[in-house]
């Protein structure tokens, strides 16, 4: 869906896969530009209380975090709406 999008021209893509769940929160299995994005949300309420829930989407914007979602329903119902407005695109 997202990788063929219109919207996917809009953003820059990551994807943090580390070797295993306990690994998903530490910073060197992040790509380094994104790092902030991993400070960022361990310090908000939302990392603070659910950190390790899986699958997380996280939606940055000007080195801000505006958007975070988990699930793949979470996904679905709210993460790729989000995207399509704020890239003003349609699906």
């Amino acid at each position: 869906m997202l990788l063929k999008s219109a919207a996917v021209q809009k953003l820059d893509y990551r994807v943090v896969h580390p070797p295993d769940l306990p690994f998903i929160m530490n910073e060197e299995y992040w790509p380094a530009d994104a790092r902030w994005m991993l400070t960022e949300f361990l310090i908000s309420d939302e990392g603070a209380q659910r950190a390790n829930w899986t699958p997380r989407f996280i939606l940055g914007q000007d080195s801000k975090i505006i958007f975070t979602a988990t699930g793949n329903d979470g996904w679905k119902q709210k993460m790729w709406p989000k995207i399509l407005e704020v890239t003003g695109t349609a699906a």
